[in-house]
């Protein structure tokens, strides 16, 4: 434990701020999307400067003590979190620029992309970042472990858009690395940091991306709904259309309970079981309905498009999949072409036609396209020709941790089932899983030896840390049933 006495002395060396346990602010701070995660850390670090940045690391590694970064706080795992030591939280770090003429975008990595989107609807271009549909989720972590966007099909990964970024490594010295760097460490650097997941290199405190013109000004976008009952139907479907749709068009998937009328209803009385699919068109109306014609031919129970910027769609649909208060446990799969198969359609309707909690769902992202573009060892993002990536959130109440086994090994099993149905080529880290076995093969394949290679040379000693970070010999078995604590800590016991 660090003394009171070396916190105070500290403390009066920064611009920003340090919270303590008991404090209105620190309470508030601790909480992340995930209610489940539980962690008290002995202070929280709240710079306003990059040189408070530097700071913190310093007085950190001074003392030995466990330092993680908190950006939006949407870990799935909480890594962003620790028990007993310092977390680094950047809320205050969130300056955001725009250079028109060269169409660049500075963001400090304390923003939001709420407050990116907003930032550029005020600029009038009609330019928008290749960002996150969750409008509470900060650019660092969704950055750096690749970055799927409503626009990824026409546009590629968030990561392909980054022109440049900073980061403090565990030496202390700022680094600003990117598309210009011309030495070797500084361009493993920017390779590593685009898509090696968020929290294992350093600390990054400002992203510059490009920003592009959308093909209208004005997108199709919404929510084409089914009964769960139809999904053998829908996925026939659905399966071989979206090899035959144009990369402007993205077709997401959504599995669950949900009011129709009212998305915000939690009332189980109230909802149904369905099969939602959220189109994304890059172009005009008109063509983009022409598109949905195969789908919409299958009967849904509800149609709900509309013409939106994506900005306004993000703010308007980016809600409905939060977590918030309630606990949750979080997997991901990638999935080759033609993965939603039968045998796929038949796994979701035998788990999702009966989970232990009703709050439970499962969503998915369609890639390909211009994300398909780029080489698997181009940047540290491996799941380049992945087709479907999704996303299981198993949600139950926070005040009845008696659950948490029931619906873990329910979330477990289904996307086993899942992956050997549909033929799983890895998972997400973005989705990160600390029950999943083979972890680091599964989410960067062939990339990890790199990655580590890089991890041994940045931080050698090991200062950025954590359970499942770049080179932790963790492994945990399959199945994890007789061990759950994985998913009450961050380090390793």
């Amino acid at each position: 434990m660090i003394s009171s006495a070396a916190i105070r002395e500290f403390a009066r060396t920064l611009s920003g701020y340090v919270l303590l346990p008991g404090e209105t602010a620190y309470e508030s701070a601790i909480k992340i999307d995930n209610g489940r995660i539980q962690l008290r850390p002995q202070l929280i670090i709240r710079p306003t400067t990059k040189e408070d940045v530097g700071l913190a690391l310093k007085f950190s590694i001074s003392n030995g003590t466990t330092l993680t970064i908190k950006a939006g706080g949407h870990s799935a795992a909480g890594y962003c979190m620790n028990d007993g030591g310092i977390v680094l939280d950047l809320v205050h770090l969130d300056e955001i620029t725009f250079n028109s003429s060269k169409r660049l975008l500075k963001v400090q990595m304390g923003a939001r992309w709420r407050a990116v989107y907003g930032f550029m609807e005020n600029t009038g271009t009609g330019l928008i970042p290749v960002g996150g549909g969750c409008p509470s989720v900060a650019p660092a972590g969704f950055m750096q472990g690749g970055g799927y966007s409503f626009v990824s099909r026409s546009y590629g990964m968030g990561i392909d858009n980054l022109v440049r970024l900073v980061i403090v490594t565990p030496d202390g010295n700022v680094h600003d690395v990117g598309r210009h760097s011309r030495s070797k460490q500084d361009q493993d650097l920017f390779w590593a940091c685009c898509g090696g997941g968020g929290g294992n290199f350093g600390i990054v405190v400002e992203m510059e991306m490009e920003v592009q013109k959308p093909r209208s000004e004005e997108m199709l976008v919404g929510q084409i709904w089914f009964p769960l009952e139809q999904i053998e139907q829908v996925f026939g479907v659905y399966n071989d259309w979206v090899e035959t749709i144009p990369d402007e068009l993205a077709v997401y998937g959504f599995c669950g309970q949900r009011n129709l009328l009212n998305p915000a209803d939690r009332d189980p009385s109230h909802k149904k079981k369905l099969i939602g699919l959220t189109p994304v068109y890059n172009g005009e109306w008109a063509k983009g309905l022409d598109l949905l014609n195969p789908i919409l031919k299958l009967n849904p129970v509800m149609v709900d498009l509309h013409r939106m910027t994506l900005p306004a769609w993000e703010s308007y649909n980016g809600n409905t999949t939060l977590v918030e208060n309630r606990s949750a446990y979080i997997r991901s799969l990638v999935l080759p072409s033609k993965a939603m198969n039968k045998k796929v359609a038949r796994t979701f309707l035998d788990y999702m036609g009966n989970p232990p909690s009703q709050d439970s769902f499962v969503v998915w992202t369609l890639g390909g396209g211009a994300i398909s573009k780029k080489a698997p060892d181009e940047t540290a993002f491996v799941h380049r020709n992945a087709r479907f990536i999704p996303e299981v959130k198993c949600i139950w109440n926070a005040d009845q941790p008696g659950d948490a086994r029931k619906n873990v090994e329910w979330a477990y099993n289904f996307f086993e089932a899942i992956g050997k149905a549909g033929h799983a080529m890895g998972a997400y880290v973005n989705y990160i899983d600390p029950l999943l076995h083979d972890w680091a093969q599964n989410y960067f394949g062939d990339n990890y030896a790199r990655l580590l290679e890089i991890k041994k040379r940045v931080d050698p000693d090991g200062v950025f840390r954590f359970q499942q970070s770049i080179g932790s010999p963790f492994n945990p078995p399959n199945p994890p049933f007789a061990d759950l604590s994985p998913l009450n800590r961050t380090e390793l016991p």
